[in-house]
């Protein structure tokens, strides 16, 4: 993440996810999917987005670079930022807010969050899917695995994986034991990969990564964003991490005939429509 805040300058959209965030533009000229304190998934999804992204970076996967985001009280269309829970319009809480930041200027270049099955060969890293589906059944990610596309080289289009609010099973910061958490919603991409040895590197990355690199995972998480109890409890889950990182291995084994047949079984939104993100 940034050494810093970098504040807010302009509010752009409202996207479509659960933790109601918002795409934003900041005073350092870069678009962000912002999400905010008090969203109704909780604060610890925010933290999960820390912790993931820490984690992801010693397995040199595609994620976007998190900025933590500060909210300025005078910020223009501030009214606009708000979720909607229960019929009722309730503020973010607090300055700081978390960014993700847009790998490329949608304005210029499209965004896609959906492929049509025959244009993911030209998808350059598809690969990583494989990393992500270690790293997903590592952390107990409870979501599918979300990713975006950008153009990359045309035709080639590029990955980016996107929102791990709901790793360590979002707001209950536990290790879940589930055979096909964390899987894309197209199964197709499983069957094009030469999936075992690929899993076998992911596992080796995640295995390397050292006490002090679990530790680490946490720092740069804005102390506001804990409730009473979160920063013990976060300590308690990199531990019960470590433990998972040392059993990996076996989970993985065990788990991957589900994947197989996962992989076998017909993408359920196979159509020729692309779908766009922003």
């Amino acid at each position: 993440m940034g050494d810093s805040p970098v504040k807010i300058s302009r509010i752009v959209c409202r996207l479509r996810a659960g933790s109601q965030a918002q795409f934003v533009q900041a005073e350092d000229g870069h678009l962000y999917a912002a999400k905010f304190c008090g969203n109704p998934q909780g604060n610890r999804t925010l933290i999960n987005e820390c912790v993931s992204s820490s984690l992801l970076g010693h397995l040199h996967v595609s994620a976007p670079f998190l900025r933590i985001l500060e909210l300025p009280p005078d910020l223009p269309g501030h009214e606009e930022l708000y979720f909607q829970v229960k019929g009722e319009r309730v503020r973010p809480q607090g300055i700081l807010h978390l960014g993700s930041q847009c790998p490329v200027n949608p304005d210029q270049k499209p965004i896609f969050d959906f492929l049509p099955n025959r244009l993911l060969e030209n998808v350059q890293n598809l690969s990583e899917f494989a990393t992500m589906y270690v790293f997903d059944q590592w952390v107990g990610q409870a979501d599918k695995r979300q990713a975006i596309y950008v153009p990359h080289k045309s035709p080639k289009l590029k990955a980016y994986f996107i929102d791990n609010g709901l790793a360590f099973n979002g707001a209950g910061w536990e290790l879940l034991d589930r055979p096909l958490s964390g899987l894309a919603f197209q199964s197709c991409i499983y069957s094009t990969l030469d999936i075992i040895p690929l899993i076998e590197k992911a596992v080796c990355q995640v295995e390397s990564i050292s006490e002090r690199g679990l530790l680490d995972a946490a720092d740069g998480v804005p102390p506001s964003w804990f409730a009473d109890g979160d920063r013990e409890g976060l300590d308690n889950l990199i531990h019960k991490l470590q433990k998972r990182q040392n059993n990996l291995r076996t989970i993985i084994h065990r788990h991957l005939p589900a994947l197989c047949n996962y992989a076998d079984m017909p993408s359920p939104r196979p159509g020729n429509a692309m779908s766009r993100a922003v």
